[in-house]
């Protein structure tokens, strides 16, 4: 049978003897004699359920449970108050604080061990649930990211001068994070971002898109109008951290001259300041309905003519420097 850890805080030595008197055999306990000590002790380890003195002086019930919920991991922990008042104000009170139950001391042990299995019993059932609905909700998403993904490959296979666009920008980020320190996950994180960077353009005419000339100003107001519908989109899709951001942002200037929010410097969220890299060295190697590919020496130049106005440049310096490397390479589109 599972030994769940109880978390004890009571400034009375005798309480928290009678509680391991009580508890001892059937649950892992931990003890403090004050909030200040409790804190300590959660940075340690988590506990399954809190047992709190309502009255201490110094840091008192409420202040301590208040500073308990700020601690990451614990904002849910279940909480039973410990009080020796017994009236209907002390229980309306325990409850407000965001305690699940109270008990008054002094407590006949059987009371006490069956209010704690009772709690630990509706916990235990709450994280099963909460698991399993997060397993649902993840099913759901994994559905609705392979539908998007497979409406972005689409929208590259739209015109033959940007199939495999997204494939390429989503390499060059997800190398480029690697290089600057990313971990595996969040490097992951970014591949999958940058895949649907251009989901948006689904909104978009292919008159607009495919139009070989320049556009007029209503059609590129329309082609400004991507990065927002392509956020919209995926704004539901929690499971990709930054997905908003990364595909609202990612034509952003770095001088604030960009769209959709005109966003300047450290304001462009940084994994949409990469995207706009790895987008636009692409855009620039590959050739469009509009104009031939960039030899490869002008289009480095031009990411170091644009660094800082463009670009944040030292993003720009961490790419050439891949470049430099051979870490990456253009692909050749004719």
């Amino acid at each position: 049978m599972k030994q769940h850890l109880i978390l004890v805080i009571d400034d009375s030595k005798t309480a928290l003897g009678a509680v391991r008197h009580i508890l001892s055999g059937e649950h892992r306990l931990l003890l403090a004699s004050s909030g200040e000590e409790a804190l300590g002790l959660l940075h340690a380890e988590a506990p399954d359920l809190i047992l709190l003195d309502l009255f201490m002086p110094g840091m008192d019930g409420p202040e301590t449970l208040t500073r308990i919920r700020a601690v990451p991991g614990c904002e849910k922990l279940p909480v039973i108050f410990f009080t020796a008042a017994q009236s209907t104000e002390t229980e309306a009170e325990c409850l407000a604080l965001g305690a699940r139950d109270f008990i008054v001391k002094p407590f006949a042990p059987e009371v006490l061990r069956s209010r704690i299995a009772n709690m630990l019993e509706l916990e235990d059932y709450r994280k099963d649930l909460q698991g399993r609905l997060d397993e649902k909700t993840r099913e759901v998403e994994d559905l609705a990211l392979q539908t998007i993904l497979a409406i972005a490959r689409a929208i590259d296979a739209k015109d033959e001068y940007t199939q495999g666009h997204s494939q390429r920008v989503a390499t060059y980020s997800c190398a480029l994070a690697e290089y600057m320190g990313w971990s595996e996950a969040d490097c992951d994180n970014i591949y999958h971002i940058a895949l649907l960077h251009d989901v948006g353009k689904i909104g978009v005419p292919d008159s607009v898109l495919k139009k070989s000339g320049p556009l007029t100003d209503e059609e590129f107001a329309q082609m400004r109008r991507h990065p927002d519908i392509g956020a919209d989109i995926l704004k539901t899709i929690r499971s990709l951290k930054g997905i908003e951001t990364g595909t609202r942002f990612h034509h952003e200037r770095y001088d604030g001259k960009g769209y959709p929010n005109g966003l300047k410097g450290d304001e462009i969220p940084l994994i949409a300041r990469i995207i706009c890299v790895a987008d636009t060295f692409d855009a620039m190697t590959s050739t469009r309905c509009y104009r031939k590919r960039l030899d490869m020496d002008v289009a480095r130049a031009e990411l170091r003519r644009c660094a800082g106005t463009q670009f944040d440049p030292a993003i720009v310096e961490e790419f050439l420097a891949m470049l430099d490397e051979g870490l990456i390479s253009a692909a050749r589109t004719e």
